[in-house]
């Protein structure tokens, strides 16, 4: 788990040399509290430090539409760096801690440190990679290629092995299929001789 103590270090050394005027701010959110709305001023972007966040979207229709979750080590709510409103609406889906700057703050220290300015480019690559083939799966018809597929796109470089850090039910609304569908499929595997799963941890099995 990547940690933001670097961040917040080379915050308060700015802060102390008055080149920002604020600290980084401790919050705290219970699991369903709502972070900040979509078309909501957006003053500050968060770091989560413990818990999880989940950015949705809300369709003209009212129906909600899953983007990503947001882990311990990551930071959102930055399309308000460079834009005027929120474009997803955050809510807790855990009890969380989270570290708020506000906007101008953040651009000041990415402008200040040329390292965590490239840590934080490369974060935001990663979730767009990552997003992007989200998207892709969504396209596969088949619940058990889609499933295999998503279990892929989570497994580190070099290794066959993943721990799933959400429950069926958030995998299912990830990849648009029911959560019995998702339980299911991942007995399948198993039976298949694909995978080998003990609780959340999944171990791709040789061919």
């Amino acid at each position: 788990m990547e940690s933001l103590d670097n961040y917040i270090q080379s915050l308060e050394t700015l802060y102390g040399e008055g080149v920002i005027d604020v600290k980084p701010t401790l919050l705290t959110y219970k699991a369903g509290e709502i972070v900040f709305h979509g078309e909501e001023p957006a003053q500050d972007i968060f770091g989560v430090q413990t818990g999880k966040i989940q950015l949705v979207h809300y369709l003209e229709n009212g129906q909600m539409v899953n983007q990503y979750a947001v882990q311990p080590g990551m930071w959102f709510g930055e399309d308000g760096l460079f834009k005027l409103s929120y474009q997803s609406c955050a809510i807790a889906t855990q009890p969380s801690q989270l570290i708020t700057v506000p906007t101008q703050a953040f651009l000041l220290l990415l402008r200040h440190n040329s390292q965590l300015s490239l840590r934080f480019i490369s974060q935001l690559t990663e979730q767009l990679h990552i997003t992007k083939k989200m998207m892709t799966l969504r396209c596969i018809r088949s619940a058990y290629e889609r499933v295999l597929t998503y279990l892929n796109i989570l497994t580190p470089t070099n290794s066959s092995t993943i721990f799933l850090n959400c429950s069926i039910k958030e995998i299912a609304e990830q990849i648009c299929l029911t959560p019995e569908v998702v339980s299911r499929t991942l007995r399948k595997l198993q039976d298949d001789g694909v995978i080998k799963r003990q609780h959340r941890t999944i171990t791709f099995l040789e061919p």
